[in-house]
């Protein structure tokens, strides 16, 4: 069993009963976990799969595979409330936990932490591994490409927090720059991202945790869904939900909006319900708002069949202006001129990536990146703008 905090004060139990596979949480104190999960239902319950808020701590993808081969070693065969069990001990923010009963093995390390100049200069995948192998309980963190949780200091401030460095596989090339173009544009067109460094040869994008002690739960959460349904819902009910949780609502919708243009102008496919979320210091305080844009990535160079990961207006396509327009007046309880405005400073933004672009590649012809993101990005302010596609078009010719 664990014992979970909230805030630092003792809120309640998390069990798994591997006979019946039945995942359960009970408050032990009048301490809530979650906007989702008050403690007037003491009793929480799930059959199969992770209760949601947990579910969000748990890694996915490379990262997931890397941890089970890890535990299977110690442990042989292993369920997901046992990586979560590993994982637990480490995890930081609003909601903390300690362990009850048998012990979980714990990783073995000579690094502490690591300055974040190393990080910057030495971006080898040796370095990756090896921080991999240092801090992979500690790496409590979701998303498929590889990715780990690593403790950084800043000999500048004298401090150290928790980063996210991220680096990408032969399946997805330069992956770490690009996602730093495409953050680097949504804070030109007025989002806030988190603190983000790009390292010296572009190989790993490290990304400052935003949440601290925050307690911070994905949309995933809110709608009591597990990463695995994550690609089940649409922008409207995200629009909707927020709308309701949020202290700010209409300041935080008009961000939501230009998040999800954003995604739509860059072709992000992987916009899903995990990779929007809130943030609050406690879910009774009633200051709740919308966490920073994160993980915004031009899928479409990548994949140019790609569609958006949500529906909106109950299709998964490149919808046009005028539709997003409408999606920002219906859903998001824009007028249309504020709609309109919205719109202009994300296609600002997109305009100075398209623009940085252009202007590497008179230096540089031979960055593929930079060529196929400005074929996009040309699309996007261009054709898209004013009719809608089911995917991009061939002409576009995309390749590596």
């Amino acid at each position: 069993m664990l014992l979970v905090l909230a805030g630092n004060k003792e809120a309640g139990v998390y069990s798994y009963r591997d006979s019946e596979r039945i995942y359960s949480f009970t408050y032990t104190q009048n301490n809530p976990i979650s906007l989702v999960m008050p403690t007037t239902e003491s009793l929480y319950i799930s059959k199969y799969e992770m209760l949601p808020i947990f579910d969000q701590f748990m890694p996915e993808g490379w990262l997931y595979q890397v941890m089970l081969n890890h535990l299977r070693k110690r442990l042989g065969t292993i369920t997901d409330y046992q990586v979560f069990r590993s994982l637990a001990p480490n995890i930081e923010g609003f909601l903390t936990f300690r362990l009850k009963g048998r012990g979980v093995p714990q990783g073995a390390t000579a690094l502490n932490s690591i300055v974040i100049k190393d990080l910057v200069e030495n971006d080898t995948m040796d370095l990756f591994h090896e921080l991999v192998n240092a801090f992979l309980l500690r790496s409590s963190i979701s998303g498929v490409q590889p990715k780990v949780l690593v403790p950084v200091e800043d000999k500048a401030v004298l401090k150290g927090e928790n980063h996210i460095v991220k680096t990408f596989g032969e399946q997805f090339p330069d992956l770490a720059r690009n996602e730093y173009l495409c953050l680097r544009a949504c804070e030109r067109a007025g989002l806030l991202i988190p603190e983000i460094t790009l390292s010296k040869h572009g190989r790993f994008l490290i990304v400052k945790k935003f949440t601290g002690g925050l307690g911070f739960e994905e949309f995933c959460t809110l709608f009591g869904k597990t990463s695995k349904e994550k690609y089940h819902g649409s922008y409207e009910s995200i629009a909707k939900a927020l709308a309701k949780v949020s202290s700010s609502p209409e300041n935080d919708l008009e961000l939501f909006y230009k998040s999800v243009v954003m995604s739509f102008l860059l072709k992000n496919g992987d916009a899903h319900l995990k990779n929007f979320g809130v943030l609050y210091s406690s879910p009774t305080t009633g200051d709740t708002r919308l966490a920073p844009t994160y993980d915004v990535v031009c899928t479409a160079v990548y994949i140019p069949s790609d569609t958006p990961a949500l529906t909106l207006f109950g299709r998964k396509v490149w919808h046009s202006r005028g539709k997003l327009l409408q999606f920002g007046e219906e859903a998001c309880l824009l007028d249309r001129r504020k709609a309109k405005e919205l719109f202009q400073e994300c296609e600002a933004g997109v305009g100075w990536l398209k623009d940085y672009l252009a202007s590497n590649l008179r230096e540089n012809k031979n960055d593929s990146l930079a060529l196929n993101i400005l074929k996009v990005l040309e699309f996007s302010l261009s054709k898209n703008l004013k009719r809608t596609y089911k995917e991009l078009p061939r002409e576009l010719d995309l390749h590596w």
